[in-house]
């Protein structure tokens, strides 16, 4: 299949490693017209003769199957709305935009359907064996929840964040913000930190949000006699029962380690996720049923980043 490409960042090398990976034909790419930085960028993937000078309208104008939009947010919704014209199908880079106006304009759009959203961490084999087990859980249990970053504010919360609000959205299904404490900086939107008591039916989830921090991204679903770890988000450890160690003259306290059951990670050949994203956008192409996120799906993963911030 004929892909139209457009983007020059370096999350837009890891899409097109996967799309060759996924025998992806790129007739075209670009980015602003006579960009410097994506003919380099083109040239540095051996896509030199697919580099569009006029820039993304150019690659517009290619006759392909369906396009690739992997640039920067702010630039995300013009240019997906230009895309959406030619009604064909184009997988966007998360979150497509911070802004909840935009999510008005492309849900009651004709062209809805062709959105596919690359959140690809729901593409991870770690995810979907713990939305497996909340799946046919009939208990349910609690879920304590970490989103630390390297980076303050809150537009970086949105555009970065916003994986991990939808990566607990595709495990536990829709959630309610109940209660939030956000220490608020000057700006009333910048925050040093939120925690917050969020639920579902089944589900009750303690969310802590801390920019620099030393802690790294996870979810913990605690469910019957078992705990799921995802720690980071791309290693899975279950643990099932706790040995119990007797103090000794060494160390005179007892201690309580939790049992290893199972571990495993994603593998690293190419970007997690990304194949199997690929694999899910080639059926979709083809009008296939596959898992997507869809822009209802994105559009929601966005207005509970915004709940949890305070609109």
């Amino acid at each position: 299949m004929k892909i139209g490409f457009i983007g020059s960042s370096e999350v837009g090398r890891f899409h097109i490693d996967a799309l060759r990976n996924n025998k992806f034909d790129i007739k075209a790419i670009g980015t602003r017209a006579s960009s410097s930085n994506c003919e380099e960028f083109a040239k540095s993937l051996n896509l030199q003769d697919q580099f569009c000078i006029g820039g993304w309208q150019e690659v517009l104008t290619k006759d392909v199957d369906a396009f690739c939009l992997c640039i920067d947010t702010l630039a995300t919704s013009k240019i997906l709305k230009e895309i959406l014209k030619l009604g064909k199908p184009v997988l966007v880079e998360k979150p497509i935009s911070i802004n909840l106006e935009d999510f008005d304009c492309f849900l009651n759009h004709p062209m809805k359907d062709k959105i596919f959203v690359a959140y690809n961490r729901r593409f991870y084999k770690t995810i979907n064996s713990v939305k497996l087990k909340c799946d046919n859980s009939h208990e349910g249990g609690t879920v304590v929840v970490n989103i630390p970053d390297s980076i303050s504010g809150y537009k970086h919360f949105l555009s970065n964040g916003c994986h991990m609000i939808d990566s607990l959205r595709y495990i536990l299904g829709d959630f309610e913000v109940v209660h939030k404490i956000v220490n608020y900086k000057k700006d009333k939107l910048d925050f040093s930190s939120i925690s917050a008591l969020c639920r579902n039916k089944k589900w009750s989830i303690l969310l802590n949000a801390h920019s620099k921090i030393p802690y790294n991204f996870s979810i913990t679903v605690n469910t019957e006699d078992l705990v799921y770890e995802l720690k980071p988000l791309e290693k899975l450890t279950i643990y099932k029962g706790i040995e119990v160690v007797e103090p000794t003259l060494e160390q005179p306290i007892r201690s309580y380690v939790p049992m290893i059951k199972e571990s495993f990670m994603e593998s690293a050949n190419l970007k997690p996720g990304f194949d199997r994203m690929y694999k899910c956008f080639s059926k979709f192409i083809k009008n296939q049923k596959t898992d997507i996120c869809n822009i209802n799906d994105a559009a929601k993963t966005i207005n509970l980043c915004w709940d949890l911030i305070g609109k």
